[in-house]
């Protein structure tokens, strides 16, 4: 059943989470007295009041002009705005996150505008059935388990992954990979399955993400979330933060199953069994796994406590040049029209680009999914993707 609030204050504090009005305000580029007309006084918010907070609060803007004001069926946004990790974090992270998951819905909307079908039933056919946690098993221990389950699934062997990009993308096609600028302060990634948004990863641009190696252990982790965590009825939304010491069993799990996957268990218990000498801290690196993530594991897994400070041979191979190319966000570097936001850049302006070639969407809709005014040059989108131009139709005679 989809939940109700009685109005716009309502979404505001009780599921956004934000008390503050000035803060609304001003990312809906609406006057705080304006907003406070709208909220406590009754004023009807105009057309282009509610399109602007509808994008601040992820919220489709019929959906928002209602009151009672009631989202839609399986709505991942309650989710979302539910998790620690989002109620913690800074307004303009917030707004970040929210973005992002605009992107997503838009993604979800132009697929069917082309003509594509449910990509969560598709998801949950190929995703491989990986054994359910035993009774008593602890978090660490389960992401263990479906890390060797998964690499035996697809079989990896026992040498490095070369590619987690590459190997996410093409073994699960009904997946999305997007990417965001969620600020340095902001979530590592964030996990979407839903009828709305999904199944979408975003990775954040920012933060320690920028590291090759620390940015294929994300990816490796939300991986962990769409495989593990959802069950394939109710929505799924995570908010992932970095190598957190956190509660919640499901982080502590894709923590266990990004370290494990990333090295299989065979190479990693007996290279662990070494560390912190120099020659097993090169050949774990190797791997190209983070050292802050190794630290975590060992100390929930065996109580062993690494050094807080990696050793330099550690440093050098996570650096190596081996994962900069291969773990590229693709897509990203080189779109023609600058201020088009990073997770609008890759699978929603293919997307766009497409409806608008094809005639589906108009130029303005099609600049409004890109994220910028008619005005910009977004013909250059389609030679970006390769797309032709749409054909006038030509006037009656």
């Amino acid at each position: 059943m989809a939940s109700s609030f009685a109005n716009l204050k309502q979404i505001r504090e009780k599921l956004l989470g934000y008390q503050r009005l000035e803060a609304v305000a001003r990312l809906a580029h609406i006057s705080a007295d304006r907003m406070r007309a709208i909220e406590d006084e009754g004023s009807a918010p105009s057309v282009y009041e509610i399109e602007e907070l509808a994008r601040v609060y992820g919220i489709d803007p019929d959906i928002l002009a209602d009151e009672p004001i009631r989202l839609a069926p399986g709505d991942g946004v309650e989710i979302l705005t539910l998790r620690e990790e989002f109620r913690d974090v800074g307004d303009g992270v917030r707004a970040r996150i929210v973005a992002a998951a605009n992107a997503a819905r838009d993604l979800t909307w132009l697929r069917r505008k082309i003509g594509g079908t449910d990509l969560r039933a598709k998801f949950l056919e190929e995703r491989p059935r990986l054994r359910p946690a035993q009774k008593g098993e602890q978090p660490h221990r389960q992401g263990t388990r479906l890390a060797a389950d998964l690499r035996s699934q697809l079989t990896l062997g026992t040498a490095p992954v070369p590619s987690v990009r590459d190997l996410v993308t093409v073994s699960f096609p009904s997946m999305t990979l997007l990417y965001a600028d969620l600020t340095e302060e902001g979530p590592a990634g964030i996990s979407f399955v839903d009828p709305i948004r999904g199944p979408v990863i975003v990775l954040n641009l920012a933060g320690k993400n920028k590291n090759a190696a620390v940015r294929r252990f994300s990816l490796a982790h939300e991986l962990c979330h769409l495989l593990a965590d959802w069950q394939g009825s109710e929505p799924l939304a995570v908010v992932s933060g970095y190598f957190t010491e956190s509660r919640l069993a499901m982080e502590q799990r894709a923590n266990a199953f990004a370290v494990r996957f990333l090295c299989p268990p065979s190479r990693f218990v007996r290279i662990a069994k070494r560390l912190p000498k120099a020659d097993a801290v090169r050949e774990v690196a190797a791997f190209g796994l983070p050292y802050s993530a190794v630290r975590l594991y060992l100390k929930n897994e065996t109580g062993r406590l690494l050094p807080p400070t990696p050793p330099s041979e550690w440093t050098t191979a996570s650096t190596d040049a081996r994962w900069i190319e291969p773990e590229r966000p693709l897509g990203i570097d080189g779109f023609p029209i600058d201020v088009v936001p990073p997770e609008r850049r890759t699978a929603v302006a293919e997307a766009a680009a497409r409806a608008y070639s094809g005639r589906l969407i108009s130029r303005d809709r099609f600049a409004d999914l890109l994220g910028v005014t008619p005005a910009a040059p977004v013909e250059q989108v389609l030679d970006f993707v390769g797309l032709d131009r749409p054909i006038e139709r030509s006037s009656a005679t």
